[in-house]
């Protein structure tokens, strides 16, 4: 009777979850999308007195679609460095997650995180571009998420066109709190080899450590949240100095 019990209890802590679902994690998409009519508008504070606004809203049943757009120096007496375009976002689920199959998106999204660098068209951070992701969710003392993606970046004025790939998790705990962490191999950033004045006088020289973030997402009500992240904890960027951290605040509605 004890084994039996014991058994039970592991399956109903392992179980497949169904409706629980995340957009992205720290900084890496997964198979989340918005439902029909649903309207996510996000306000993102980042380095260099950075803001970001972007709205995505679910049109179907598997597609959703938005825009972003922000600037450095909004906050303080530097006159705002607004960016050159209104960046745009696309997500299609191919698959809907069962007891059999993980959830599989494909998407576009040209939003990087952090400065945005005209001269070399690219974000701290690049975006992911096109790309791919699977989502798989358990039941294990709250939720489990687990996440796999491949991407290519339309960022490529360094010569990096490689084919990418990153990898997360989450974490419930408690009804209120999850913990996200994701890694992203960054194939797709600059060779840490190579030696151009150009991303010298940046400081986007990386260390080829790839990006490891982690972030803690905090749900006040069902509409409201607020994401605290940090970003490149391997310090993959020279300019990263312990982490570079942003605060992202997320509002649901429904039309």
């Amino acid at each position: 009777m004890r084994i039996l019990l014991f058994c039970l209890s592991i399956l109903l802590m392992t179980s497949f979850l169904h409706a629980y679902e995340l957009l992205d994690l720290a900084d890496t998409p997964t198979a989340g999308i918005l439902q029909y009519s649903e309207v996510l508008i996000t306000t993102k504070m980042f380095r260099n007195n950075g803001i970001m606004i972007g709205s995505s809203v679910g049109l179907f049943s598997r597609f959703m679609f938005g825009i972003s757009y922000g600037g450095e120096d909004i906050v303080g007496n530097e006159k705002p460095v607004w960016r050159e375009n209104v960046e745009v976002n696309a997500k299609y689920r191919l698959i809907d997650e069962s007891p059999l199959l993980p959830a599989l998106v494909v998407g576009f999204d040209s939003q990087g995180h952090g400065v945005y660098h005209p001269s070399l068209k690219r974000y701290d951070i690049k975006s992911k571009g096109f790309y791919t992701a699977v989502s798989r969710n358990y039941l294990f003392l709250g939720n489990l998420g687990l996440h796999l993606g491949s991407n290519y970046s339309l960022e490529r004025k360094d010569g990096e066109k490689s084919l990418n790939f990153f990898a997360g998790l989450d974490k419930s705990l408690g009804d209120e709190l999850t913990l996200m962490i994701d890694y992203d191999l960054a194939l797709n950033d600059r060779d840490p080899e190579q030696d151009d004045v150009s991303f010298n006088e940046y400081l986007l020289d990386r260390r080829g450590r790839g990006y490891l973030n982690i972030a803690l997402y905090l749900r006040f009500t069902d509409f409201l949240a607020v994401k605290f992240t940090a970003y490149d904890i391997l310090e993959n960027s020279h300019q990263t100095v312990g982490a570079d951290r942003a605060i992202t605040i997320n509002y649901n509605m429904r039309f």
